[in-house]
């Protein structure tokens, strides 16, 4: 086999034992990882901590940095408090580093790959248990990132004698940044920075580039590897493509403060580690990977906010259509994607409350509802449903997903239709508005319409839509004999006529039935949020 055949090949292995152990991982971790992210923005340095300790688990700084983005284009939670996950997430990428110098290199784990690969086999074979499952991939995983490894001490050691890679010294100021590129090229095609710094540090071992020329190397892989996420923000919200760019920016000073950091550093380490097991090139490199994140962590995080308002300032916030809280993108991980689902169901429920409580309510003297708000939902409503319907067609493996919660906001999207077909309806609108009687209990169903916007704009775990609507929903169509029974009397009676009464009838029937759609929804609001816990 040819050294370039084995290079690629090892490459490739990593690349997909990285993909795979992720995976695993993040199925064995389950809803407990979207939990910890969720819960960790009380203060930016919770969010790094959290930050750097999930991806130290999971192994991918761009799958904790792309799931945090898509809790962002949800609406989970706002930019300012995704920023500290963010900065946290570089520093428990280096856990990889640290793994392949004091493992991968030490010990000869590619004679244990094959048997663990077929352990792991044997365990993602059981279907009806998803840690099981979980764990087999990440073992899976972790024997081809060791097999990757051998193939690619073997491919780079046969390149020893056939290149010069002197041009490119660490020591020149050009070399160091064609090596800076270099490193940010290989994270950018191959999506992972873990490629790009294993690839470097099994290059240290076999001789084919010296120290300095390694840590340029991972410096540019930090670089690389903010693509990733600036790739998810394609399509998304404004506060997505913020918190995209906000990870550049700060990968970028985290990369400053490494160049300024490498002279001083690689003096000391020679010193310091003299005759200890960190004395190894790769060790000393995994250190310096570990030591600059951790740097451009001190360095940003006593201003995260003032940082976060230089990122606003260059993405200014503007008028989104409703579409947008539902990125496809998201649908690569199917649990956020079932949050994000719910939230902009939230959202859109929100919308309509608001705009039929102005329609509806005290004081309203608009002809009906707006007709750009309800074409917007419209839309966005018929993009949710498609995102719904998506959610388990994407992903292969989603056993685990919890079918009553999509099957929740499918209700409530279902009401949200039938509420919108009725909005459209300005002449019945204006009647119930008119007719004594009926006028009162219009203003009343406004008045409970604006209630539950107010509750629907809070998260799910803040507020419970109020039952208030589907008691008025019952007295209206408990209501029905009387009202109908009272409007023919007065008809008989001449008082109105048999076009008014017509028009009472259907006014009537209108209002209980647009009640009846919103109480509707609210309920099943209530039954997705007792799922979600």
């Amino acid at each position: 086999m040819t050294p370039l055949l084995q290079t690629l090949g090892g490459l490739g292995l990593f690349l997909y034992g990285m993909a795979a152990m992720t995976s695993g991982l993040r199925k064995l971790a389950g809803d407990r990882l979207r939990h910890w992210l969720a819960a960790s923005t009380r203060s930016p340095l919770s969010g790094a901590v959290t930050g750097a300790a999930v991806t130290a688990v999971i192994q991918s700084s761009s799958a904790t940095t792309v799931t945090v983005i898509g809790f962002v284009s949800a609406g989970l939670m706002t930019f300012q408090q995704s920023l500290g996950l963010i900065f946290g997430a570089n520093v428990g990428t280096t856990a990889t580093a640290w793994l392949v110098a004091l493992v991968g290199f030490k010990l000869q784990l590619s004679t244990a790959a094959l048997p663990l690969l077929f352990i792991a086999s044997l365990a993602y074979l059981f279907k009806t248990s998803k840690g099981l499952r979980g764990f087999g991939k990440a073992l899976a995983g972790f024997s081809l990132i060791f097999l990757g490894i051998s193939y690619l001490q073997d491919g780079l050691g046969g390149y020893g004698d056939q290149f010069d890679l002197s041009r490119w010294s660490g020591d020149s100021v050009s070399g160091k940044f064609a090596l800076i590129l270099i490193g940010a090229v290989i994270a950018m095609v191959t999506q992972s920075s873990s490629v790009a710094v294993a690839a470097a540090l099994t290059g240290l071992n076999t001789g084919l580039i010296d120290l300095v020329q390694t840590t340029s190397i991972i410096i540019g892989a930090n670089i690389g590897t903010t693509s990733t996420a600036l790739l998810a923000t394609i399509g998304g919200s404004t506060a997505a493509r913020r918190t995209g760019l906000a990870h550049l920016f700060y990968n970028v000073i985290a990369a400053v403060a490494a160049l300024l950091l490498l002279p001083g550093y690689l003096a000391a380490a020679h010193r310091w580690f003299a005759g200890t097991t960190a004395s190894s090139p790769e060790a000393i490199a995994a250190m310096f990977h570990t030591t600059f994140n951790v740097l451009g962590l001190a360095i940003v995080l006593p201003f995260t906010r003032p940082f976060g308002r230089f990122i606003e300032r260059l993405i200014p916030e503007k008028e989104e259509p409703l579409t947008a809280i539902f990125p496809r993108h998201l649908l690569d991980d199917p649990h956020t994607a079932v949050a994000a689902l719910e939230s902009g169901c939230r959202k859109l429920t929100a919308v309509l409350m608001t705009e039929a409580a102005r329609a509806l309510g005290p004081g309203a003297h608009t002809p009906g509802f707006a007709k750009t708000t309800l074409d917007s939902l419209r839309s966005a409503v018929d993009a949710a449903r498609d995102f719904a319907i998506e959610i388990g067609e994407h992903e292969s493996d989603h056993a685990d997903i919890d079918a009553g919660r999509i099957f929740a906001c499918i209700h409530i999207l279902d009401h949200l239709d039938r509420m919108l077909d009725r909005a459209h309806d300005s002449k019945r609108l204006q009647a119930a508005r008119a007719v004594p009687g009926l006028a009162e209990k219009t203003t009343a169903v406004g008045h409970e319409f604006r209630l539950l916007a107010d509750q629907f704009e809070k998260p799910a775990t803040e507020s419970t839509p109020s039952t208030v609507m589907e008691t008025l929903a019952a007295e209206l169509e408990n209501d029905k004999s009387g009202f109908r029974h009272q409007a023919i009397q007065s008809a008989a009676a001449r008082v109105t006529t048999a076009q008014q009464l017509d028009e009472t009838l259907d006014a009537h029937r209108w209002l209980r039935r647009i009640a009846y759609h919103a109480a509707r929804i609210a309920l099943y609001s209530q039954t997705d949020a007792q799922i979600a816990e």
